[in-house]
């Protein structure tokens, strides 16, 4: 199996799932397990990760789960079956949901399409799905708005004024205080206000910072060439090779996603093609190669995702099949 999501480690971690999931399983399973566990700290850890999506997906229910329900194997588990895992990951033994592979696949599905993802239920402090829009209310009376599938975690807690985006888009309106900056995180730059509305967004290829009121002042430890003022209408985005560019806006556009509208001013179409797929409820799967090197100009109707995904299309030479009433196919050129 593979996902674009998903570490190598990762990868091999969901199929060592599968292997101990067998039954009966290959008599040396669990020491060439143990071997591959305990060969590099990335494994280790991909590991860790994997284990507790398999606990927590009894615990927690995808929003898509009526699509692919119906299609899995639901028995009781046969005597000493599952008892293989727990063992492997030394974790207390539970009550099996789904038995054998039909568990692991579940769980292989659930890291790819679980709404939102199981790697963020673990981690953020707030998160959206699909189509979902949240405010969060600060402490100090500001505010953040989450775009769908985003995420974030306060560094110390909700009255905290350090603030990491984990995923996605997040939109914030400020309370100033020199004595207690607010500062956000996405990547590797810092993001400090100065009294001020700010949009923030974790893109595929980059990392966008726009103003709509008052100023930021935008760093990073990694990048020294980057250390900045950014006032209203101005935006900065930062490429994940460390390419900066600078552009204006108009202020009132700045988070228009918050009105259902996404205005594009020569982005690239692979981030373009992630912001309309948060607001689709279905599976976008995207097929064709150039789309980091491509830019897109354009405005799209995010209440309408298909429609927009097919807009974009029509005007960049793509095609968009229609695979099921809840997977489309957006293909590049």
């Amino acid at each position: 199996m593979s996902n674009p999501d998903l570490t190598p480690e990762e990868t091999e971690a969901l199929e060592w799932l599968l292997a101990l999931e067998e039954d009966p399983p290959a008599r040396d399973i669990l020491a060439r397990f143990e071997a591959w566990k305990l060969a590099t700290d990335a494994n280790a850890r991909a590991w860790a990760r994997v284990s507790r999506v398999y606990t927590a997906i009894g615990e927690t229910m995808p929003l898509h789960e009526g699509t692919w329900r119906p299609f899995v194997p639901e028995h009781r588990d046969p005597a000493g079956a599952g008892v293989r895992l727990a063992a492997a990951r030394r974790g207390p033994p539970r009550r099996q949901i789904w038995a054998g592979a039909g568990l692991a696949a579940c769980v292989a599905l659930a890291w790819v399409v679980f709404d939102p993802p199981m790697r963020l239920l673990l981690v953020a402090d707030d998160l959206t799905g699909a189509g979902e829009t949240k405010v969060i209310d600060l402490a100090d009376g500001g505010a953040v708005t989450l775009a769908p599938r985003s995420a974030i975690v306060f560094e110390g807690g909700h009255s905290s004024r350090h603030v990491r985006l984990l995923q996605g888009e997040a939109w914030f309106d400020v309370r100033h205080d020199a004595t207690r900056p607010f500062r956000v995180a996405a990547r590797d730059l810092q993001v400090t206000d100065i009294g001020t509305r700010f949009d923030v967004r974790l893109g595929g290829a980059e990392t966008d910072v726009s103003v709509e009121a008052g100023a930021v002042q935008v760093g990073t430890d990694n990048v020294s060439a980057i250390s900045e003022t950014l006032t209203a209408g101005q935006t900065l985005s930062v490429s994940t090779t460390h390419f900066i560019s600078r552009d204006a806006i108009d202020p009132s556009l700045v988070a228009g996603w918050r009105d259902g509208v996404l205005t594009v001013h020569n982005r690239p179409m692979r981030d373009v093609i992630e912001d309309i797929r948060s607001w689709y409820r279905g599976v976008l799967i995207v097929r064709g190669g150039g789309m980091a090197a491509r830019r897109v100009t354009g405005l799209y109707d995010l209440h309408h995702p298909e429609a927009a995904i097919r807009a974009l299309a029509a005007a960049y030479g793509g095609r968009v099949i229609r695979v099921t009433p809840w997977v489309i196919i957006f293909i590049n050129g």
